[in-house]
Order: structure tokens, then C-alpha cells, then sequence
């Protein structure tokens, strides 16, 4: 059995071998805390592309990924300057950062979903199964009361079924807490699975919440480190995007005229009046009458605000009358969702594109190059296949094979550019067989 350990991924691996020798991890402390929250950000700052390609609830303006990046990066940016951080300094830094990073309506929901659990978990100086699970209940509780109009089969439902099963484990005296993450998270892509079934527009493009599967992303890196996983902990700045990315296709888009309301409004009050819990209803009231998708959390001398709205001034006039604005950002989403329908429609026509065979040329030619501006000249003076790659980055002899493979032609003229390259080059030429494969090399 132990032999079998040396077989999988690194995950499977560690698991293994805790099951095997039965170690267990009863409690954590803020530091080994510090570090799976920075790798659940990673983990999600690396999928976020991916996650944006699933975004069609409430609007299909593709950016549900890059906001919920934007947004815990905010916090790991304060986390990962803290050196030597306790569980109340690492919990207000992950909430505030969050809150005061938050973008979109997902990326106010992850906010609140932090600022619930970092609550619970501000009391402790060690963290063990009973204290997770009363913080994923309150991590729950918070986010539903922030979202004025609460929807089912979003990244509420999906926290909401984890925090159910994290109490169950709670109820069963479960002491392990490698075991309880693994069994929170197999909940959590059970009920992910299921968001289809409850919110129409998603079976319809064929995907599952957009903002479940990145709220899983977060915790799936988070679990990762738990296991032990080596991280990189370096946070970089994220930059705004300058519109929305879209990098896949769906079976289905909605229409522009499903938007009913075009423009994402978010900013923070810096409060200099009182904004008590009347004040807050009365709000949240009028951003109602003037929009839908309403998210408003009053945090101490700040309040976050997300609506959507087809007339942004009128939100920003009446935020005015409680104080200063910061962190304002306005986008239009029916533009936005035009954007990626019309990426996806070029992305389609590239893939149909690549599929149909080309025509047989006498010759082509193969370049190795590294470089968007390198490669432009190269395509322009008529190099048919480029394989990235160059000094520090060579090229294997399957990838001269599979590039010799790609063009239709006689004779192929391979262009290595390196003389680290030339040995993979000059393999894949003699193991080329229905072709005429020639190799140019500087006379340097």
C-alpha cells in the first residue's frame, strides 16, 4: 500500500500516506491559517479565466472570476505582508482587506462570506474542527443577510450546503481536520453540481454558479496547503481589467435584452454621519427601486455598496448624503456581454479555422521564437508554425514533431534560433518519415 503512495498527484500522495500512519491534525494556528487562505487566493487567481467562462447569472458579462480574484487578493495582499501574524491581527486583515477589495456582486458576497468567518475565528489562538464549523455557519449567516434578495443555486447555495455538512461533522465530534475539510469540500461539489437544477439560465448555457466553483477553487488551494503542498506566497498587484475577459464558449448566451439593468455600480462610504440599522433599510430601499442586485454592508466607518442600475447617478447622490465615496467603479454591462459574445464568436471561427485541413504546400516553414513582437515579423515574412521557446526555454523533439506534424507540406524548412535547440530539431528531422525535413542553422 505504501508503494502505491508513489503513484498520483502530490494530494493524493500525502493523503495517502496520513491515512496509512493515521496521522492526525487536531488544531491550526494563525500562521499555518495565514498560509492556506494565501493559497486558496492563488489557487483562484490562477483559475479565474476559467471561472469567467462560466459566468451567466445575474449578468453575462463574463468577469465573475476576475472579480472574486480582485477580491481576495486585496486580503492577501495584507496577509502576506503581516510577519508574524495572530489569529485576531490575520482575521481583521483578511476581512478588511476583502471588504475594502471587493468588486462585483460575487466578489461582495466572498467579502461577507470572510467577514463571517473571520468573526468566529478572531477568538482563538488555535483553530479546531468545533471552532470551522461554527465559523462556516457564521460565515453563512452573514453573506445572506448582506444579499438583499437572496437566489439559490449561486455561491450562497453552495457555502450554505457546505456550512451544513461542517456543522453535521461538528454534531459527530469529528476530530480530524484534514478529514473534515475533505468531507466540507466533497459537500460543496455535490451541491455545485446541482446549481443547474436550480437556477434555469444555467442549465440552459450548460455550466454549473460561476461563483460556487470559484468560492471551491478557494477552498480546494486552502485544503492544499493543509495536505502540505508547497506554495509560492509571493502576492503580486492585480490590475483592473480594462473590460471583461472571456476565454471559452458556452452552448448557449443570453440575449443583451436579458440585461434589465446595464451598469455594475460599487463603491465604499466613508461614513462622517450616522448610517444606523434604519438608515441602512431606507438605503437599501431606495437602491431597490432603481435597480436589483443589491448588496450593502455597513462595516464600522465604512459601507460597501453593489447595485445594478441603469442610472448610476442617482445611487452615488444618495451615498453622497452619508459621506465621501472611494473605490468607485462603474461598468457597463450590456457592453461588456457584447464584448464576449463577439470574442466568442472569434474564437469559434479560429477553432473551425485550425480543424479544416490546409492546403498542400510545396514548403513551409517552423520557427522557434519567444516573444509576441518576435513572432509577428516571423508570421509576416511568411513562417508558417511557431514553437514557442528560446534560451531558457527549449523545446522538446515531440514539440518539433507535433509543429512538423500541424503543416501540410512537401518539405519543411525547421528554423531552431538557438543552438540549445538544435539536437531536438535534428532528432525530430530523422524521425520524420513522410515528409522532407531541413534543418537551418547560422553558420555561427
Amino acid at each position: 500500500e505504501i508503494s502505491a503512495c508513489l503513484v498520483g498527484s502530490e494530494m493524493c500522495i500525502r493523503d495517502r500516506l496520513r491515512r496509512i500512519f493515521e496521522v492526525e491534525i487536531t488544531t491550526i494556528n494563525a500562521e499555518a491559517l495565514a498560509k492556506a487562505f494565501l493559497a486558496g487566493a492563488k489557487n483562484l487567481e490562477a483559475k479565474k479565466e476559467w471561472i469567467n467562462e462560466l459566468n451567466v447569472f445575474p449578468v453575462p458579462d463574463g468577469d465573475t472570476g476576475t472579480n472574486m480574484s480582485m477580491t481576495i487578493m486585496s486580503a492577501a495582499k495584507e496577509v502576506a505582508a503581516m510577519a508574524e501574524p495572530d489569529m485576531k491581527s490575520l482575521a481583521k486583515a483578511i476581512s478588511s482587506g476583502s471588504l475594502r477589495g471587493a468588486r462585483g456582486n460575487s466578489g461582495v458576497i466572498l467579502s461577507q462570506l470572510f467577514r463571517g468567518f473571520t468573526k468566529v475565528i478572531a477568538e482563538y489562538d488555535e483553530i479546531d474542527v468545533q471552532v470551522l464549523s461554527d465559523a462556516f455557519e457564521k460565515a453563512v449567516e452573514t453573506a445572506y443577510k448582506a444579499v438583499m434578495k437572496p437566489k439559490e443555486g449561486t455561491i450562497l447555495t453552495v457555502a450554505k450546503g457546505m456550512a451544513v455538512r461542517a456543522v453535521e461533522l461538528g454534531e459527530e465530534e469529528t476530530t480530524d481536520l484534514l478529514a473534515f475539510c475533505e468531507e466540507v469540500i466533497k459537500e460543496g461539489d455535490h451541491v455545485l453540481s446541482m446549481t443547474p437544477d436550480m437556477l434555469p439560465v444555467l442549465k440552459q448555457a450548460g455550466v454549473v454558479d460561476s461563483g460556487g466553483q470559484g468560492l471551491m477553487q478557494v477552498l480546494k488551494g486552502a485544503y492544499e496547503a493543509f495536505l502540505g503542498k508547497e506554495i509560492d506566497w509571493t502576492v503580486t498587484e492585480t490590475a483592473a481589467p480594462a473590460g471583461a475577459p472571456f476565454a471559452g464558449s458556452q452552448e448557449t448566451v443570453l440575449e443583451e435584452s436579458d440585461i434589465k439593468f446595464g451598469y455594475c455600480t460599487e463603491f465604499i462610504i466613508m461614513l462622517s454621519k450616522t448610517f444606523n440599522i434604519k438608515q441602512e433599510m431606507d438605503f437599501k430601499a431606495y437602491l431597490e427601486s432603481i435597480g436589483d442586485s443589491i448588496v450593502v454592508v455597513a462595516d464600522d466607518d465604512v459601507v460597501k455598496v453593489h447595485v445594478h442600475t441603469n442610472d448610476p447617478g442617482l445611487a452615488i447622490q444618495k451615498a453622497l448624503k452619508y459621506g465621501a465615496l472611494s473605490n468607485m467603479k462603474i461598468d457597463n454591462m450590456r457592453l461588456e456581454h457584447h464584448e464576449k459574445v463577439v470574442k466568442m464568436a472569434q474564437k469559434e471561427q479560429q477553432e473551425a479555422a485550425a480543424a479544416a485541413p490546409a492546403e498542400k504546400k510545396a514548403a513551409a516553414f517552423i520557427a522557434v521564437s519567444v516573444g509576441e513582437g518576435i513572432n509577428a515579423i516571423l508570421k509576416d515574412l511568411g513562417v508558417d508554425y511557431i514553437i514557442e521557446g528560446g534560451q531558457t526555454m527549449n523545446p522538446s523533439t515531440e514539440d518539433v514533431l507535433n509543429a512538423i506534424e500541424k503543416v501540410n507540406a512537401e518539405t519543411v524548412y525547421v528554423l531552431p534560433n538557438n543552438k540549445n535547440i538544435i539536437l531536438a530539431a535534428n532528432q525530430a528531422k530523422y524521425m520524420t518519415e513522410d515528409k522532407n525535413c531541413l534543418l537551418y542553422t547560422s553558420p555561427s
